[in-house]
């Protein structure tokens, strides 16, 4: 006579599928799973229509069928192709409405009944945070943006989402230098175990066990994983490599135009340098800077190019500089040569990271002459450009002196060794001097802490600033007048001897005078002395940055850059 657990063992058994000899056998186990897929998916549908509460459950199911018809039949492209999507379309009605329920949080899947819920734990693989570390799981598609014109996307199985990052602590890095919202790219691998004994969420949902979690919920990085290992059958991991880029967007504002009127204002239009991604060890930093009326999110769609180059991927991570366009030329570029400065010194105190010891720079239009400030030593010629008196002869109280010296004094920031620039106007623009130019510098409002330390050195000393800096504080198009004394002062300064120059010109159209230019700044202008190379491209001034040929050519300069550092074979 069986004992109790005997009989049980017994019963239980009964209800195992039977492994599949022959191939036949196995492409019917997977076509009955099929089946219940696509059963359990359009029950799933009709009761999310409903908004009921175990619609997780239904949609868990299917997923988990579609799952099984895989294992079984390995060797059919048939099924796994058929199982592949009905597996996919479960997991994204399981994640989006698990997500509206509130049961997809960073502390893992809940599934089951309400009263004795189950959790399924959620695993990161490659993913360069800690669990601990992750804000929210979003798996609905961000809305498209013009500013990203093209898509990534690998088809495969799981589902792409985006993984959003808690913000630091405020005095560390994380906190400091962040972005608002920071987005990683993930695949979702909701892995089950091997088929048998399953229970279709007990047919949504009867009385579930508090047993061991009966899945896993991967989050693989695409990047470093390409395939799923489901038995035998190793199917392509999807991946949506522009999903984190479009939920960033979304989080930015539409244009640069606050950072323009109104510099310094405070929240977005504070100057700032931010990582688009957590900085992994051994990454050579590529620091992007905007133009003028611009923001950071004109660099997404060249950044998004970038991450799809499997060599940008191994060496290099994207960082951004968002800066107030309007005014306050000289202070946003002291507040970044201070912020590099403090990145790696934090990043590597004993600077033995050969890779942050190599920095590249890439500027758009007036980005490009921010770019320029951090690889020059000023000595005191932009000061001189602006007044008739030394600086030490000046009297002003010693917290303005303390204030003002870092935009006017500085050395080159040393662990930058190359710099790109794209459409700058190191001789300035014609526009800022015509009426259009004076027009919109007019509407820009002066930051009222700089005007008036600005009001109050020119009150203690009557004489000592030049009459073009005297009347008032310059905006930064009266700063780009192909006259300006001040730019005219930054082009004579040369970088050293260890910083490469590249330069791409915008060569659209030609001026009246017969001078090809970008609409915007002619080429003369956007000529530098020194430049190993020169590219033009056929492109106008606010466009320059996103043609095809552009982001050709920065990709081979990065390919330079990490053969003349002797990086490439010290990667990851």
């Amino acid at each position: 006579m069986l004992s109790l657990s005997c009989a049980l063992a017994a019963d239980s058994a009964r209800i195992v599928r039977e492994p599949a000899q022959s191939q036949k056998e196995r492409c019917a186990a997977a076509e009955r799973y099929l089946s219940d897929s696509c059963e359990y998916w359009q029950a799933a549908n009709r009761m999310r229509k409903s908004c009921s509460h175990l619609t997780v459950e239904a949609y868990y199911a299917a997923a988990e069928a579609a799952w099984n018809a895989v294992w079984s039949a390995p060797e059919s492209p048939a099924v796994v192709e058929t199982a592949t999507n009905a597996y996919d379309d479960a997991l994204l009605g399981l994640l989006q409405t698990a997500r509206e329920q509130g049961r997809l949080r960073p502390d893992g899947l809940w599934v089951g009944s309400p009263y004795r819920p189950i959790r399924i734990p959620i695993v990161l693989k490659g993913v360069p945070v800690a669990g601990c570390e992750i804000e929210s799981i979003e798996p609905f598609q961000p809305p498209e943006d013009k500013r990203l014109t093209r898509r990534y996307y690998r088809p495969g199985f799981g589902l792409p989402v985006t993984i959003r990052i808690k913000p630091g602590q405020e005095g560390t890095i994380q906190g400091d230098f962040d972005p608002p919202r920071l987005s990683l790219v993930v695949t979702a691998v909701l892995r089950f175990r091997v088929p048998g004994n399953e229970k279709p969420i007990e047919k949504f949902v009867g009385p579930l066990a508090r047993e061991p979690a009966p899945a896993l919920l991967d989050l693989v990085d695409p990047l470093s994983v390409s395939s799923v290992h489901i038995g035998d059958a190793h199917p392509p991991l999807a991946a949506d490599l522009s999903m984190p880029m479009l939920d960033m967007l979304e989080g930015m504002p539409k244009s640069g135009l606050e950072g323009f009127i109104m510099p310094f204002e405070g929240g977005v239009t504070e100057p700032r340098l931010e990582f688009l991604q957590p900085h992994v060890k051994g990454r050579i930093p590529v620091v992007f800077i905007h133009g003028l009326a611009s923001d950071e999110g004109t660099w997404f769609d060249m950044i998004n190019d970038l991450r799809a180059c499997p060599f940008f991927q191994r060496y290099y991570e994207p960082w951004v500089y968002h800066y107030p366009t309007g005014a306050s030329f000289l202070p946003a570029a002291a507040i970044l040569r201070q912020s590099l400065r403090r990145i790696v010194r934090e990043l590597d105190p004993d600077g033995e990271e050969k890779q942050l010891q190599n920095l590249v720079l890439v500027g758009h239009s007036m980005g490009g002459l921010h770019a320029k400030l951090q690889v020059v030593a000023s000595g005191d010629h932009l000061w001189n450009a602006m007044a008739r008196v030394p600086f030490d002869t000046v009297r002003m109280p010693s917290s303005i002196r303390a204030k003002i010296e870092p935009s006017l004094f500085f050395k080159p920031v040393t662990n930058v060794t190359r710099v790109v620039f794209i459409a700058t106007p190191h001789q300035g623009s014609s526009l800022a001097s015509l009426a259009l130019g004076k027009i919109a510098s007019l509407t820009v409002e002066r930051p009222p802490e700089l005007t008036a330390i600005h009001d109050q050195l020119v009150a203690e000393n009557p004489g000592a600033l030049r009459p073009e800096f005297e009347e008032a504080l310059p905006t930064t198009i009266q700063l780009l007048a192909p006259k300006s004394p001040l730019l005219e002062a930054l082009y004579g300064l040369r970088p050293p001897c260890w910083v490469t120059i590249h330069n791409v010109i915008g060569v659209a159209h030609h001026t009246l005078r017969g001078e090809r230019t970008d609409c915007i700044v002619s080429e003369s202008s956007a000529r530098h002395p020194g430049a190993i190379s020169e590219l033009d491209v056929k492109a106008t001034h606010t466009g320059v940055h996103h043609k095809l040929t552009t982001i050709a050519e920065i990709e081979r300069i990065l390919q330079l850059h990490l053969i003349e550092t002797g990086l490439r074979t010290t990667g990851r």
